[in-house]
C-alpha cells in the first residue's frame, strides 16, 4: 500500500483524537468545569488545589484544605489553565503593597495589616528623623517619615543607601530562608519558617523550577533568627543579646579562633558577657509583644515609645494587675488559643506602662510572676527585686533598672561619612545600583559600660543609659543642587538612649558608676586628687583620647568635665548628659568609695544620709592621697 493511501487511512482517527482532544481542553476551561468540577474551600471554587496538592509544610490555620491557595497567593483560582491561574499571582504574599488583598482581608488578619503600616517596622520614622535632624533639614528628631517613601535631600538620599534596606515596608521580590541578610517581606519577615524539606524544595524549585511539595509553615513561631536580619546592626541589640561585640577585624585575622564569630555579611564579633534572658533560654517574642512589634494603631515616634513592656511587669515590686482569660480581646484570645505553651494560663498579667496583657505572664498559686516560653514551653520564674532596687536608700529614685544592670553596650567613637558625585552606590527603596555613593568610615568600635544621662519617660525625668548615637562628621560638598542651613562640612556630637539587651542578674558596684569617667559622659579617662597652689585638695580628670578641634572636648565624649552642655546634644528631644552639679554629686560619693565599700557593714548610715556623713569627716578623710596627674578644669 502506497505511503498516500495509509495518510488517507489514518486521517478519520486523527481527526477523531483531535476533537477529543479539543473537548477535553474546552471542558477543563468550561464553566461547567469551573462551576461543578472544582472543589470548594471558603465558599468559592479553588482550582490550584488540583494541581499543587498533596503539599506538606503547613500549620493547620493556614492548610490550603481550610483557606485555599488563592487566599494568600491570589491568581484566578476558578480555571484549570496554568497561564490563567497563575495571571496577577503573588509570590510573596507578605509584602506590604499586598497584604490588604492578602493577610489582612476581613476574614483574616484585618487589623494587624492595619496597624503594621503605622508601626515603627514597617515605616523607620526614627530613622528617617533622627537623620534629616542630623543633616540640619528638620528641626527636631521627632517628625514624619518612611523609609519607603524618601525625597532626594541629602538626609535621605543618605538614607536610601546606608540605611533603607531595614524595615518590615522593603519588597521582598521571592521566596527566600530567613538568614543573617534578610530584609523586608512584611509579614514573612516574621510568621515564616523554612523546614529542612522546604528547604531543600526551594532549592530544587530555583534549580530546575521542579514545583515544590513542602511549602513553608506560615505561623506564630517567631524565633530570634527572624529579628537578627535587621537589629544585628545599628544599636545591634540582636548580637548584644547573645553576648557578641562588633571589632574592625577582618574575618581572615581571626578565623578558627576560639571567642570570634563572623557573620554571613563578613563581620566579625567577639565574645562578651551574653543577656542574663538569652543565657536563661528566653527568646525575642518572650518578652515583647504583638503590638510592639506590629504595632497598636497609634502613630510613635522612637522605638521607646512603642515599647509596652518594662522590668517591672516580670520583676514586681508589689502584685501585679491581671486580666481573666474571658474579659481579653478577640485578637488576644484568637493568639492564647494558636498557642499550645498558653493553654492553661487564666489570668494574664497588665503591663505597668500600657495596662494591656502579656499573654505569656500570669501569676502562680503563691501569688509570684510565671512567664511561660512561646515557643519553647519553659517556665520562667523571674526573681523580685532586692530592697535596695526598692528603696531609695542611696538617692537613687531616678535610675532606671537597666542602669544598674546593663554591663556593656556598643560604642563607635568616631564616624565620617562623605559624599561622592562620581561613585555608584546601591539604592535600597530602587532596588538598583545608581551614581552618586554616600562613603561611611567607621571609627573604633568599643564595647563598655554606657554613660549616664537624663531621659523625660512618662513626663518625668530619670537617669537612663545612654552609647554614642552619632560622634561623626558630613561632608556633602559635591552634593547636586543641594541648599543647606550650615556649610558643607558638619561635625555632631549626639550621644542616644540604648535599652542595649545586656543585662546582668546582678546589679553593677557602686564604684562601677560613681568612679567611672564614662558613665559621667567624659569618656575613657583618669580621676585623681591632688593640692592645688592655694593647698586646696582638687579633684582633676584626664583624657584617654585626645580633643576635637570643633569643640575642645575628647573623641569619646558626651560632655565636658563639669561643663553644662545644652542644646543639640542628642537624638531624643529632652535628654542630655549629666550636668555640673550631677557630676559632683556622683564624684562626691565615689572619693568616699574605696575606704567605704557600699556592701561593708553597717555602711548604710553613711550613703542614706550623706550630706550629714560629710559634715563629719574625719582628718583622713580631709586628706586623701596625693596624686600628680590632670588636664584643664578642676574641682574643688
Amino acid at each position: 500500500m502506497k505511503r498516500s493511501e495509509q495518510l488517507r487511512n489514518l486521517l478519520p482517527a486523527i481527526v477523531t483524537a483531535v476533537a477529543v482532544i479539543v473537548s477535553l481542553a474546552w471542558f477543563f476551561n468550561s464553566p461547567r468545569r469551573q462551576t461543578k468540577e472544582l472543589p470548594k474551600v471558603l465558599g468559592h471554587r479553588e482550582g490550584c488545589i488540583l494541581c499543587h496538592l498533596p503539599m506538606g509544610g503547613f500549620v493547620k490555620a493556614h492548610d490550603p484544605k481550610a483557606i485555599g491557595c488563592a487566599s494568600c497567593h491570589l491568581g484566578n483560582p476558578f480555571t484549570m489553565n496554568k497561564n490563567g491561574a497563575h495571571k496577577d499571582m503573588v509570590l510573596v504574599p507578605g509584602n506590604l503593597g499586598d497584604a490588604a488583598r492578602t493577610c489582612g482581608t476581613s476574614r483574616c488578619h484585618p487589623l494587624l495589616c492595619t496597624n503594621i503600616r503605622a508601626s515603627l517596622m514597617a515605616s523607620g520614622r526614627g530613622m528617617v528623623s533622627v537623620d534629616r535632624y542630623v543633616f540640619g533639614e528638620i528641626s527636631s528628631p521627632n517628625g514624619r517619615g518612611h523609609l519607603s517613601e524618601l525625597g532626594d535631600s541629602p538626609a535621605q538620599e543618605h538614607l536610601r543607601k546606608l540605611c533603607a534596606s531595614c524595615h518590615l515596608a522593603k519588597v521582598k521580590a521571592k521566596p527566600a530562608v530567613i538568614n543573617q541578610l534578610s530584609r523586608g517581606g512584611g509579614c514573612t519577615a516574621c510568621h515564616i519558617y523554612y523546614s529542612k524539606g522546604a528547604r531543600g524544595e526551594l532549592d530544587r524549585y530555583h534549580e530546575n523550577g521542579k514545583q515544590p511539595k513542602i511549602h513553608p509553615a506560615l505561623s506564630l513561631q517567631v524565633s530570634g533568627s527572624h529579628c537578627f536580619g535587621c537589629h544585628s546592626r545599628s544599636g545591634r541589640i540582636a548580637t548584644n543579646y547573645e553576648g557578641w561585640h562588633e571589632t574592625e577585624s577582618r574575618p581572615e585575622e581571626v578565623s578558627g579562633k576560639n571567642g570570634y564569630r563572623i557573620l554571613e555579611d563578613g563581620r566579625v564579633f567577639m565574645r562578651m558577657s551574653p543577656d542574663i534572658h538569652f543565657k536563661r533560654g528566653m527568646e525575642c517574642i518572650d518578652c515583647h509583644t504583638w503590638r510592639e512589634a506590629m504595632g497598636d494603631g497609634k502613630t510613635y515616634f522612637h522605638e521607646e515609645d512603642q515599647v509596652e513592656i518594662s522590668c517591672e511587669d516580670c520583676h514586681p515590686v508589689r502584685k501585679p494587675s491581671t486580666i481573666a482569660r474571658k474579659k481579653l480581646k478577640e485578637i488576644d484570645k484568637k493568639i492564647v488559643k494558636q498557642r499550645k505553651a498558653l493553654a492553661g494560663i487564666t489570668n494574664f498579667v497588665l503591663t505597668s506602662k500600657t495596662n494591656r496583657p502579656l499573654l505569656n505572664v500570669t501569676l502562680d498559686g503563691t501569688g509570684n510572676v510565671l512567664v511561660m516560653g512561646k515557643n519553647s514551653s519553659k517556665t520562667y520564674h523571674p526573681k523580685v527585686p532586692p530592697s535596695i532596687c526598692t528603696k531609695d536608700i542611696y538617692g537613687h529614685d531616678r535610675l532606671t533598672c537597666q542602669s544598674c544592670h546593663t554591663p556593656w553596650g556598643p560604642s563607635c567613637i568616631k564616624c565620617h561619612t562623605s559624599y561622592d558625585r562620581t561613585g555608584m552606590g546601591l539604592d535600597h527603596i530602587a532596588e538598583k545600583r545608581v551614581k552618586g555613593r554616600w562613603a561611611e568610615k567607621k571609627g573604633k568600635l568599643v564595647p563598655r559600660q554606657p554613660a549616664l544621662g537624663i531621659q523625660i519617660r512618662a513626663k518625668k525625668e530619670k537617669l537612663d543609659t545612654f552609647i554614642p548615637g552619632m560622634i561623626f562628621t558630613i561632608e556633602h560638598k559635591d552634593y547636586p543642587g543641594a541648599r543647606f542651613r550650615e556649610n558643607s562640612f558638619v561635625f555632631r556630637r549626639l550621644y542616644a538612649p540604648t535599652a542595649a539587651h545586656t543585662t546582668s542578674a546582678k546589679g553593677l558596684a557602686c564604684r562601677s558608676c560613681h568612679n567611672n569617667t564614662v558613665v559621667l559622659g567624659l569618656g575613657e579617662g583618669l580621676f585623681s586628687v591632688r593640692k592645688s597652689t592655694s593647698n586646696v585638695q582638687e579633684m582633676v580628670f584626664e583624657s584617654l583620647y585626645p580633643a576635637r578641634k570643633e569643640d575642645g572636648l575628647a573623641e569619646d565624649a558626651w560632655t565636658g568635665f563639669l561643663d553644662e552642655r545644652r542644646g543639640m546634644v542628642s537624638t531624643r528631644v529632652g535628654a542630655r548628659p549629666l550636668s555640673a552639679q550631677e557630676q559632683r554629686t556622683v564624684i562626691r560619693v565615689g572619693v568616699c568609695l574605696p575606704c567605704h565599700p557600699a556592701d561593708a557593714a553597717g555602711i548604710k548610715k553613711i550613703y542614706k544620709d550623706f550630706p550629714t556623713a560629710l559634715k563629719r569627716l574625719t582628718p583622713q578623710c580631709r586628706r586623701p592621697p596625693k596624686m600628680t596627674f590632670g588636664r584643664k578644669k578642676t574641682a574643688k
